[in-house]
């Protein structure tokens, strides 16, 4: 083949005005996206914990008598198993006041780990877990409960694998601070 007098074929790489290339723009939309749905999905965790009529950190539900009353007028009659019925009733009641810091801790810890994007991986590890515990104790309330919950621990475990809390999150920043540790990376 004769290539004298032809100019070679230059690669065309898709730039825009700063220079990046397409790929690494569609990253950084990907990235930014994910960090909007870890925003916004920490408020279904905040409000929880601290707003409405099944808000946790109130002094009702933190003393156990608000969620043994939940436990004994709901919660027995939509579990999705008889076992865990028994369970609610025979373990959880009696110690309501631990269960209770527990619940109310575990709702705002998620929320404000998922908010901040501080130890993202781990906020989304224990949203998968409360999402399923919910599902297990709340099954028979409806299908609205149900999905609620699903797509929180479908979130939670999308939150894990990409850690979104590296963009527009404390996640990011702590790793470029402390760029050799493995706990910050694993966690966040």
């Amino acid at each position: 083949m004769n290539t004298i007098g032809k100019t070679p074929r230059k690669r065309m790489v898709n730039q825009n005005s700063s220079g990046r290339t397409g790929l690494t723009i569609g990253l950084l939309n990907a990235g930014l996206t994910l960090a909007v749905v870890r925003i916004l999905s920490s408020y279904s965790w905040l409000n929880g914990a601290f707003v409405g009529k099944d808000a946790k950190f109130t002094a009702d539900f933190l003393s156990g008598t608000g969620l043994a009353k939940r436990i004994n007028e709901t919660f027995v009659h939509t579990t999705a198993s008889e076992g865990i019925s028994s369970w609610l009733t025979n373990s959880v009641v009696p110690n309501a006041s631990l269960f209770a810091w527990l619940l109310a801790l575990g709702e705002a810890g998620v929320g404000i780990s998922l908010l901040l994007g501080l130890f993202t991986r781990l906020g989304g590890f224990f949203a998968v877990v409360q999402a399923l515990a919910n599902m297990l104790v709340v099954g028979g309330m409806g299908a609205d409960t149900i999905d609620q919950n699903y797509l929180l621990a479908l979130l939670g475990i999308a939150f894990i694998i990409t850690a979104a809390g590296r963009t527009l999150g404390l996640d990011g920043i702590l790793i470029k601070r402390f760029p050799n540790s493995r706990l910050l990376r694993f966690v966040g």
